[in-house]
Order: structure tokens, then sequence, then C-alpha cells
């Protein structure tokens, strides 16, 4: 068994792992803000858009699929640790559960909720094609694939859909009738990652 050192690459680069995971997770809690009763709704497509360009840059820095899945499972644990805090509270003062049973419940259950987002973002480090606008539609697909996924995977938990989020006033609302939520989910997503592209 070798007793050989980590290559300095690798240590070095350790760090700015923990700070992707951290902004993934950061921009995925700040995304709650574009949900009602807050209506902030471009902070959905900041959000996504920092979510593309850290998978982006784990992609064109060769990083393996699972440093993929840890990002898009980090930034969809901050959104619903930040979005469904009702849950904790359905279960600690309605529910009548101990304070930290409730809390560990209710971080089990984001956990098993951003576990769908895994995959996604996987398949996008391992698989995203280089062009910049292929790149786009293909995490939008992604994407949207995933909040589908989750609206029946484990019996189904549709809330907080980027398409919800794109009501009046926003540009996209107008496309509900037309495609519905996953494809206003869709749109958001397009438009992030064509928000990350035209600024880098």
């Amino acid at each position: 068994m070798s007793d050989a050192a980590p290559p300095p690459r690798a240590l070095a680069s350790a760090p700015r792992r923990g700070l992707a995971t951290l902004g993934a997770l950061l921009a995925g809690a700040g995304g709650v803000f574009g949900f009602a009763p807050f209506g902030w709704f471009p902070l959905l497509w900041l959000s996504l858009a920092i979510c593309y360009g850290l998978l982006c840059r784990a992609k064109d820095g060769g990083q393996r699929a699972a440093h993929g899945a840890w990002l898009a499972g980090s930034h969809a644990f901050g959104l619903f640790l930040a979005g469904v805090s009702w849950i904790y509270v359905s279960l600690s003062v309605f529910g009548g559960m101990p304070l930290p049973l409730a809390g560990l419940a209710t971080l089990l259950f984001c956990a098993l909720l951003a576990s769908v987002a895994l995959p996604f973002g996987a398949l996008f480090v391992s698989l995203a094609p280089a062009q910049w606008l292929a790149r786009g539609l293909f995490f939008a697909a992604l994407f949207t694939l995933t909040e589908w996924a989750r609206s029946w995977l484990f019996t189904g938990f549709p809330w907080l859909a980027v398409g919800y989020s794109q009501s009046p006033p926003s540009p996209l609302a107008g496309f509900a009738p037309l495609f519905g939520v996953y494809g206003l989910s869709f749109l958001s997503a397009w438009l992030a990652a064509l928000m990350f592209e035209i600024a880098r």
C-alpha cells in the first residue's frame, strides 16, 4: 500500500469544490424569494444561472460526474431547505412532534427531494455538449425532466417547481396556457443558461 501524499492539484481543488458547494446551496436557497409571497421571479433565473455556471465549470474543469451530482443536489437541497419550512411547522406545532425530531425529519425530507436532482448534475457534467446554445438547451431539458420526475417519484411532490414562480408580471407568464408549468420551467432554465453565457 502506498503512503504517497495526494497531488498538490487535488489538495488545491478541495477548497474550490467546497466553495462551489456552498455557492450552489446558497443559490438554491435564494431562489425561494422568486416564489409567492415575495414574487421576485428574476431571482429564480439568477439562481439557475449560478447552478448552470457551477456545472459548466465542473464540466470544463474535467470534474467527475459525482461532483456534478453533488452540485445539483446541493442547489436543490438549499431550495427545499428554505422553501418547505412549513413541513417543520406542521410536524412540530400541529403534529406534536418534539422539535429535534421535527427538525431531523424535515432535513431528511429535503435530502430525499434533493436526491432526485443527483442524476441531473451527473448527466450534465458527463454529457453536456461543448457548443453553448446546445449546452443551454441540454441544461434546460435535464432540469425540466428532473422537476417532472419529482412530481410523481416517491408519490410526488411538485412543490417549488420553477414554472409556478413565473406568474404575472413575469414576461414568461403568457406562455403558461401554451406550455404549462413545466414548459415555463424549461424556458426559465434556458433563459438562465443564456444569461450566464452572455455574461461570461
